[in-house]
């Protein structure tokens, strides 16, 4: 049987660069090791070269492996540390409060949020109102503009400097259950824990940017879906009985979605240095569709363009 070398490598540098994630997963790695493990990223221009050197050799194959699984085991390391070094950023201590406000809403809503580096916490409570408590570790407020419609909530300034000039963000955003129009959310370099049950979305817009994203429409209901993902993670748990269609980009990174028990996906993936790996397992082909996608009542259509990334569903350890 004659093996194409090219699909070959691009298989390991794949299954290479999900296995770093799967373990940082599981083990939940410590940032420290894994930083020390990068310093010797110059390794892999090395095992390229090598790989280029004796590609007309009986050593070739090793070779092309070692050229693929090294670049792919150092991409990997870096999705996982990207977002763990973000939060670490600016001014040390402890964050203070430096605002909070509270509002209530007549109806539907256009939510947009754009957060500094830090944390970031979403939840949901019974009722029409809002409330953002928000502290930063260098006295950064947040800029608020708010209507019976509309939620406005910006950590940028308004000169235009943003995320990298004031130290650390400590937010928590409380919104009403019930139906909200649009809500878009982008957290830039950082860790970010979204939960909406009792939810009904219109559309949902989600950027991670150098952030740790999770996502839990468990309970919740969303018409219109989009993600995207700039060197980080970026994590769905979607709802099992409600219909959606998404559509996502990941580019440097990694896209998880978890799956419950009665949806069922089908995922179409397009794009350079991509892969689908499904309970850690690496697929072929650029659909994947769950074995009970006909006979369930309900379904989740992803379309995913994907850069330089993975795409993990249900992935071992569970969507973090």
């Amino acid at each position: 049987m004659r093996v194409n070398r090219r699909f070959l490598y691009w298989g390991v540098f794949l299954v290479a660069m999900g296995g770093v994630l799967v373990a940082a997963d599981i083990r939940n790695g410590d940032t420290a090791i894994i930083a020390d493990a990068l310093r010797f990223w110059p390794l892999a221009i090395v095992a390229i070269g090598l790989g280029l050197v004796l590609r007309r050799t009986r050593f070739s194959l090793p070779a092309g492996m070692l050229a693929a699984a090294v670049p792919g085991l150092v991409l990997g390391g870096s999705f996982v540390l990207a977002p763990r070094v973000a939060i670490d950023c600016g001014s040390g201590g402890v964050p203070s409060n430096v605002a909070t406000r509270e509002g209530t809403f007549d109806g539907p809503a256009r939510i947009s949020v754009t957060t500094g580096c830090g944390n970031f916490v979403v939840d949901t409570a019974p009722g029409s109102g809002w409330r953002l408590d928000a502290g930063n570790t260098g006295s950064r407020t947040p800029t608020i503009e708010a209507s019976g419609r509309s939620l406005s909530i910006d950590a940028g300034r308004p000169d235009g400097w943003h995320w990298f000039d004031a130290g650390r963000d400590a937010w928590r955003l409380t919104l009403p259950t019930g139906a909200i129009d649009d809500l878009s959310l982008m957290v830039n370099a950082g860790e970010s824990q979204i939960t909406l049950p009792g939810t009904q979305i219109g559309r949902l817009d989600i950027t991670a940017n150098a952030a740790q994203m999770t996502v839990d429409l468990s309970a919740a209901a969303v018409a219109s879906l989009s993600g995207t993902v700039n060197a980080g993670l970026l994590s769905f748990h979607l709802p099992a009985n409600a219909d959606i269609v998404g559509s996502m980009e990941v580019n440097a990174g990694a896209l998880q979605v978890c799956v419950p028990s009665g949806l069922g996906l089908h995922v179409h993936h397009v794009g350079a240095l991509s892969g689908i790996s499904v309970n850690g397992l690496q697929q072929n082909g650029a659909d994947w569709t769950s074995p009970d996608y006909a006979s369930t009542a309900h379904h989740a259509d992803l379309n995913v363009n994907v850069n330089l990334g993975n795409v993990e569903i249900n992935p071992i350890g569970g969507c973090k």
